[in-house]
C-alpha cells in the first residue's frame, strides 16, 4: 500500500446510480474502502440532522475529512454521496490525495423512474422536503474529472471508464 491513497468521489443526485457504481468499482478494487452517504449519515448519527443546505454542507465536509484521514493512511476510498457543493469540491481538490471527481449525470425523468428509495414519490406528495435537486438547489460540479451518463452507459462501461481515468491519473 502506498503512503498516500486515493479518493474516488462519486457524486450525483438521488437515483443517479452512485451506490451501484461504487459497489461495482469496489469489486474491481478489492482493497478499497467503500463509504456510502446514506450509511455514513446513519453511522455518524446524522439521521436527525436536517436536510437544509447548511446541515448537508456540514455533513459533506465531515465526509471529505474522513476521506482525507483514510487516504492519508494509504487507503483507496470510494465514496458515493450527493454532496453537491462547490466549496466541498474545491476543498477536495486541494486536500484529498489522488482525488477523482466522478459526476453521474442523469436526466430527472430517469432518476424519478428509478427512485430506489422512494424519495421522488415522497417529495411529490410533500412527505419529503428539502430534497437535493428537487426544490433544494445544488451546485453541479464545475469541472469533474469524469462525467458519466448512467442512463445511456452500462454499469460495466461506467466502471471501465473510471478505471481508465484512475490509470491515466496514477
Amino acid at each position: 500500500m502506498s503512503a498516500q491513497g486515493r479518493v474516488f468521489w462519486i457524486t450525483g443526485l438521488s437515483g443517479a446510480g452512485k451506490s451501484t457504481l461504487a459497489r461495482a468499482l469496489q469489486a474491481r478494487l478489492p482493497q478499497s474502502v467503500l463509504l456510502d452517504g446514506d450509511e455514513l449519515r446513519a453511522v455518524l448519527g446524522a439521521t436527525r440532522s436536517g436536510f437544509d443546505r447548511e446541515s448537508r454542507l456540514e455533513l459533506a465536509a465531515t465526509y471529505a475529512r474522513l476521506c482525507k484521514l483514510l487516504a492519508g493512511q494509504g487507503q483507496t476510498v470510494i465514496i458515493a454521496t450527493i454532496s453537491l457543493f462547490h466549496e466541498i469540491h474545491a476543498w477536495n481538490r486541494e486536500n484529498l490525495p489522488g482525488y477523482l471527481e466522478i459526476f453521474l449525470d442523469v436526466p430527472e425523468e430517469v432518476r424519478r423512474q428509478r427512485d430506489p428509495k422512494g424519495l421522488y414519490a415522497a417529495e411529490q406528495t410533500g412527505v419529503v422536503r428539502q430534497m437535493a435537486g428537487a426544490g433544494t438547489p445544488v451546485d453541479l460540479p464545475r469541472a469533474p474529472h469524469l462525467v458519466l451518463p448512467t442512463a445511456r452507459l452500462s454499469l460495466e462501461e461506467c466502471v471501465e471508464a473510471v478505471l481508465r481515468l484512475a490509470e491515466e491519473r496514477a
